[in-house]
Parts: C-alpha cells; sequence; structure tokens
C-alpha cells in the first residue's frame, strides 16, 4: 500500500501552479500526465495494490486546491481517499464534517506550511477534534517542503517540525497520526515523538531510501510497527522507492510491516 499519492498528476500539478517547475527541480522529477487507470495499473505491477490519495485545500493561503469533490468521484477499488479543509476558513469545521459525510474518506490530509498554520493553532486542533471522534487517520506534511524551496514565498518550515506534534498527540490520544516525511531534517525528532506516543507513526515518502538518514533504518527495529511505506508519486517514482528499499538491510518481516501491514492496520 503507497501511503502517500499525488494524483490525477494534471491536477496536482496545476495546484502546485508558479511552484511546479521549482519543485520539479528539486526533486529532480520527470513526470509524465497519465490517466489515473494507466498509473494505478503501472504501480500494480511492482506489487502496489492500494494507493492512499491525498488532496488539498489551501484556499486561504494559497489561493488553491485540490477538491475533495475530485477525490470523492474517483470510482477505482484500489484508490483509499483522503479528504482535506483549510483550516483557516470560518466554516471549516462544518466543511469538514460535510465532506466526511459525503466522501467517506479514510482520514484527512493536513499541510500546515501549504496552509498556513502553525499545527497548534486553535482553528486547526477545532478540525482535530472531529477528525477523533470520527475515528479517522490524520496524515501531517512535516520537515522540510520541496514546494516552494528556492522560490520567495510566506511558507514557514517551522511548521513542519515533528515536536509541535507531541502535543497533539497528548491533547488528542485516540487521534491517529502519520507524519508524513518522517520529519526530515528533524528525523531525530519524528522518531523520539513515535517511539513516545502509541497514536503517531511516520511515512517513509519523500525521499528515496538511500538519502533516508541512516538513523531511521538503524531504529528499524524498534520502530517496526511504526513506519509505512509512502512514494510520494509523481514526485518520486514507486518504482526506484522499492529498489532502493529492497537493498536495504533490515529484517524482512520489518520490511512488510512497512510495506503493507502497518497501513492496513491504520485503514478501518
Amino acid at each position: 500500500m503507497d501511503f502517500h499519492f499525488h494524483a490525477p498528476v494534471k491536477e496536482f500539478l496545476r495546484y502546485l501552479g508558479e511552484y511546479a517547475e521549482p519543485a520539479l527541480r528539486y526533486f529532480n522529477a520527470k513526470v509524465e500526465i497519465k490517466d489515473l487507470k494507466v498509473i494505478l495499473d503501472e504501480v500494480e505491477t511492482l506489487g502496489i495494490e492500494r494507493v492512499v490519495i491525498l488532496p488539498i485545500d489551501s484556499t486561504t493561503f494559497m489561493g488553491r486546491r485540490i477538491p475533495n469533490e475530485l477525490v470523492a468521484g474517483i470510482r477505482d477499488a484500489r484508490v483509499i481517499k483522503f479528504i482535506s479543509v483549510d483550516p483557516l476558513k470560518p466554516n471549516a469545521v462544518e466543511e469538514l464534517e460535510k465532506a466526511i459525510k459525503e466522501v467517506e474518506p479514510q482520514g484527512v490530509k493536513f499541510h500546515p506550511q501549504l496552509q498556513g498554520f502553525h499545527p497548534l493553532d486553535e482553528r486547526a486542533m477545532k478540525l482535530y477534534s472531529v477528525v477523533e471522534r470520527h475515528n479517522l487517520i490524520a496524515v501531517f506534511h512535516t520537515g522540510t517542503s520541496g514546494i516552494g524551496a528556492g522560490v520567495r514565498s510566506n511558507i514557514r518550515l517551522d511548521y513542519g517540525r515533528p515536536i509541535h506534534f507531541d502535543e497533539i498527540a497528548v491533547m488528542y490520544p485516540d487521534l491517529k497520526m502519520v507524519l508524513a516525511h518522517f520529519g526530515r531534517p528533524w528525523t531525530e525528532e519524528a522518531i523520539a515523538v513515535s517511539l513516545h506516543k502509541p497514536n503517531v507513526y511516520l511515512d517513509l515518502s519523500g525521499w528515496a531510501p538511500k538519502y533516508i538518514p541512516r538513523v531511521l533504518w538503524d531504529n528499524a527495529k524498534r520502530l517496526a510497527d511504526k513506519l509505512i511505506f509512502g512514494s510520494d508519486f509523481p514526485l518520486i517514482s514507486p518504482k526506484r522507492w522499492l529498489k532502493e528499499f529492497d537493498a536495504i538491510p533490515i529484517d524482512g518481516e520489518i520490511k512488510k510491516k512497512i510495506l503493507k501491514d502497518n497501513a492496513e492496520r491504520l485503514i478501518k
């Protein structure tokens, strides 16, 4: 299960707008615009049975979004649907409740940097409460941001510091939290939070495995039930990610948990 997937590609690039070219350069990514079914057929040949598609609503901060309606309209059993709501909207709670009812998602994606809110903003915490009450998963972007890298913007990297989410894990102990991109360059912070808080997991997307800091692989045994495979398609190729992961010298049972078991335990 690829737990971090941006598709359809055309809509994802449209969302990035003027940040698209610098981001592709940052990731050294070559992106082809293909039909979603074609993409899913291709990753299925790699052994990827399901993908988590993550929309994003940055209406207030960036004036753009990948709408929940787009995800809701996908009719393919290989797609696990998440939604996103802009926490800065005055009607955010009502919009979130409505989207949960209409889309029936498995979780909600938050990107504090691209949505322009501190993780401990009271407006955002009202949404965490809704997600917890519905027993859904909250995926948070953590770490640096390839979006906006090298470009003048108001994007604040501090909003992705993993230590902020320790407080959220305390306040919402039943909220299933996935810290995307394992908080790099604050990887050790992310590891500490995940080991300390039973409701916090780390997804490994956004970096090819050979660039993932050794400290994470050194702690793979302790984190065996907390690590989740994600590619960050189309910025990172799932094919490349899996090929490099195969060469990482950790126990095969741990690899199985990372690739499938841990994610399936989270999904309802």
